[in-house]
């Protein structure tokens, strides 16, 4: 793949490019070809109706090519905007902010956005949690960090996010009665747990929550996502996550034996 380079970010006439940002015609997501941090920005481009392109970023060439990204981290969002500027966005959580607001899936007012921000980040630090504690964590020492999880991580979230759904009505959503940020990015977290090598027992788990479920099943109900979901492009970020979460390239190693 030919990266963009996009190492720095544009800063001369922020005032105009702040304009040109709120207008986009296009844009291209890089990431990796699996289903994780990336996944709640494809979706969202899919809600939206959006001119999108879909870049997988290849592990291989990666020491070389992150440092054509701001922060050496990915997703990054390319933007082309209405009036031919070319734009970018890096850090996950700014990216779903910025599509979010392009979408309308921050609510009807400033509360509401806020409140959809703060599930949507308790979600995001929720799956983050998971990816770093027991995905890449050791070998020798995932045994006991997936129990933490089951045992700690995993009922905090489900117990906080539960009330927090019932006092919405359980309808589904998080806030109101129309999809927003936190309901997809809660949705993603579950869908990638199901993805996991230890999917059994963590959908044990979260399968007792109707509310959580709830949120899933709305998201998946969603005809865009639904489509994207069941795509060509779509089944095989699926296929690739399950494997690539079976043996994670990136994981952290067991230390040498004395």
């Amino acid at each position: 793949m030919a990266q963009l380079q996009a190492a720095h970010f544009s800063r001369a006439s922020t005032s105009k490019l702040a304009a040109s940002l709120a207008k986009p015609a296009s844009f291209k997501l890089l990431y990796w070809p699996i289903n994780a941090l990336g996944t709640t920005s494809r979706e969202m481009l899919e809600y939206g109706g959006a001119k999108w392109e879909n870049l997988s970023q290849s592990p291989d060439n990666w020491g070389q090519e992150r440092l054509q990204t701001p922060f050496h981290v990915l997703p990054v969002l390319y933007i082309k905007t209405e009036d031919e500027n070319d734009l970018v966005l890096s850090e996950a959580i700014v990216v779903e902010h910025y599509l979010a607001k392009q979408f309308s899936l921050l609510g009807d007012n400033e509360y509401e956005e806020n409140l959809i921000k703060m599930f949507h980040n308790s979600s995001h630090l929720f799956q983050a949690a998971f990816a770093q504690g027991v995905t890449l964590c050791s070998p020798d020492v995932k045994e006991r960090q997936l129990a933490a999880f089951l045992n700690n991580t995993l009922p905090t979230w489900i117990q906080t996010h539960e009330k927090h759904l019932h006092d919405n009505g359980n309808n589904g959503h998080y806030v109101g009665e129309k999809l927003s940020l936190a309901d997809i990015r809660t949705a993603v977290a579950i869908e990638h747990l199901t993805l996991q090598p230890q999917a059994a027992q963590i959908m044990e788990v979260i399968n007792k929550s109707e509310p959580l479920i709830k949120v899933k099943e709305t998201v998946a109900k969603d005809p865009k996502i639904a489509a994207w979901r069941a795509s060509e492009q779509g089944r095989k970020l699926t296929e690739a996550s399950k494997a690539f979460f079976t043996n994670p390239p990136f994981a952290s190693k067991p230390p040498p034996k004395n």
